[in-house]
């Protein structure tokens, strides 16, 4: 009897460990430290996300003003393009602020 519990019970963990999602991550786009980082990073949003510079900009203030304690910290109260564009620029050097 013991034997089935703990087969069951392995089959159990196998069976969630086989079905759960992968855990949830951005797309990674262009490599910190690389010359080409900013214009994938930028490119990859206009095309595949089909966001302009000006929307992505809009998307991370509805992020500080959601009261996230990081975008704020990160932005202040409002999100400029010249930020998100700075933004993205640190996130491309060797030493990036905030890898997605």
């Amino acid at each position: 009897m013991r034997i089935r519990k703990g087969l069951l019970i392995l089959s159990v963990i196998t069976a969630g460990i086989g079905f759960t999602p992968g855990t949830a991550s951005a797309d990674t786009v262009g490599v910190p430290g690389t010359p080409n980082c900013f214009g994938e990073r930028i490119s990859h949003g206009s095309s595949v996300h089909g966001l302009t510079p000006k929307e992505r900009a809009a998307g991370l203030q509805d992020i500080v003003d959601s009261g996230d304690p990081m975008a704020v910290a990160l932005f202040g109260s409002t999100v400029s393009v010249q930020e998100m564009i700075k933004f993205v620029q640190a996130n491309c050097s060797d030493n990036p602020i905030f890898e997605p």
